[in-house]
């Protein structure tokens, strides 16, 4: 009989040695465990990690997932990103299956609704075919309707680079009912806001959500991303940046808890500012 055992848990409480509850075991017959461990293989694939990299070397991946909650905050079906192999998007399910959200309201009445979930995950194999799975809560609210994990970035104003001009902006919109969005307000952080409005108002046109619902019925949030124009440094050669980003993943707060330790860092990520639903409980 093969084992397969996933942990997880959150970025900054990460024991060594976790409690029963914590640990999800899936005890496989030998064709299943094959198609199992055929998952893994292709998450390393798909995450540019090669399989003659030490077993222990952490695998960092974003995922998300579509939550159907109850009245009460419980989700009921769990549907995470499909590009994922099975065995991870079971583990993940049964994760964010155990986290429990403040149920949407209407007037004093609680509401059955849906909301997609965002999270980091850090894999880490071991040389029995066993693999830690660090899953850690990222933020919910609307989903992008391409499936993307972030949104993604706006053009760099041609003037602001011709004149070596940066900034860092804080972008306030509004996700319709239709999942088209509109600038509600953009503070400026450092910069001159006039050589990047254009581009961040069309860069918000042109994005797609897939919105919360309330018994069934889309709602309209309102969502804060920052938004950093840098010119950036000297080049890198493709071989080095790669390098680079795999070193940066696998210090991620995600990777640092599958291998038992702790971190206090976060990276800069979307707000949603009145999503009906409030995580509760995601540990």
């Amino acid at each position: 009989m093969a084992c397969l055992t996933w942990r997880s848990t959150r970025k900054t409480r990460c024991p060594r040695a976790e409690p029963d509850g914590a640990m999800l075991r899936l005890s496989l017959g030998r064709d299943e465990a094959m198609r199992k461990m055929w998952g893994i293989g292709l998450l390393l694939v798909a995450f540019n990690a090669s399989s003659a990299e030490p077993a222990s070397k952490p695998i960092h991946f974003r995922a998300h997932a579509r939550v159907a909650l109850d009245a009460h905050g419980v989700p009921q079906q769990v549907d995470v990103d499909p590009k994922l192999p099975a065995v991870i998007r079971d583990a993940i399910a049964q994760r964010v299956a155990q986290w429990r959200f403040e149920p949407a309201r209407v007037g004093d009445q609680p509401r059955a609704g849906a909301t997609t979930v965002f999270l980091d995950a850090c894999a880490v194999p071991s040389a029995n075919g066993d693999m830690r799975l660090a899953v850690d809560y990222g933020w919910n609210g609307p989903g992008y309707a391409d499936g993307r994990y972030f949104h993604p970035a706006p053009r760099y104003p041609v003037d602001a680079a011709k004149r070596g001009a940066e900034g860092d902006f804080r972008v306030i919109l509004q996700v319709g009912a239709d999942g088209r969005a509109t600038v509600e307000n953009i503070e400026a952080r450092k910069g001159q806001l006039r050589l990047f409005d254009q581009a961040l108002r069309t860069w918000v046109a042109a994005l797609r959500y897939v919105p919360e619902e309330i018994e069934g019925a889309p709602v309209v949030t309102r969502v804060a991303i920052p938004v950093d124009f840098a010119m950036g440094g000297g080049s890198l050669s493709t071989r080095e940046y790669i390098r680079q980003e795999r070193e940066a993943k696998q210090r991620s707060p995600e990777c640092v808890a599958a291998m038992g330790k702790e971190t206090e860092d976060a990276p800069a990520r979307p707000v949603v500012l009145d999503s009906p639903f409030k995580p509760v409980t995601t540990g």
